[in-house]
């Protein structure tokens, strides 16, 4: 079962500010309910936006993992609580066969290719990855990228002796990567923000 992480942002105080903007109540229920739909879009945005400053994760990933709902005083950004598998923070593995051969695999493509000598240092000893942007991908000893029962490529690896069985390696889930830091309060402030001027400005253009 997949779980989530949120965090809800509180807006009561700045939904009861929009009465003093006018005096009709239609005018401010329809504002606000306006002001919240366009707040719903753009947390969204903007948490996603934050996200990927700091991890090393396509924008598209981000989005799969957020939700943004209406809560009793204003609205909740949720998050899936469930880790990302390495493969989507960019992992590549290189592996030299008996043969000769160089397989080299990423969340793109798979490719082999003939090699004349054995490589060195580091690569043959795990897949290799970078969780926040920015850092050097570290090479993990053990992991490796194969095909899942899906069929899509994902990094696994296998500790302790041989017989083990293989398991899925994971980041972190975006539920964790919402909470982390300061994003909370950057995120809430933007709402605020957003959600204040935007009804500014919906009464103030409603004749």
């Amino acid at each position: 079962m997949t779980r989530y992480a949120s965090f809800a942002v509180e807006l009561t105080g700045t939904l009861d500010a929009a009465k003093a903007l006018s005096d009709v109540p239609a005018q401010i229920l329809r504002a606000q309910q306006r002001a919240l739909g366009t707040l719903r879009r753009r947390l969204a945005t903007e948490a996603k936006r934050d996200i990927g400053a700091e991890y090393n994760l396509r924008a598209a990933r981000i989005a799969e993992g957020l939700q943004v709902r209406n809560d009793a005083d204003g609205v909740r950004l949720i998050g899936k609580s469930r880790g990302i598998n390495a493969i989507e923070f960019d992992a590549r593995w290189t592996r030299v066969q008996p043969s000769g051969v160089v397989a080299t695999s990423s969340r793109a493509r798979f490719t082999a290719i003939k090699f004349g000598g054995r490589l060195r240092g580091e690569s043959g000893l795990g897949a290799r990855w970078a969780v926040r942007r920015g850092e050097a991908p570290s090479v993990h000893a053990g992991s490796f990228i194969a095909r899942g029962k899906n069929g899509a490529l994902l990094v696994f690896e296998r500790q302790g002796k041989k017989r083990l069985p293989i398991q899925s390696v994971y980041g972190p889930s975006v539920g964790q990567m919402l909470k982390h830091g300061r994003r909370p309060e950057r995120l809430a402030e933007f709402a605020i923000r957003t959600l204040q001027s935007e009804q500014q400005r919906l009464l103030g253009s409603t004749p």
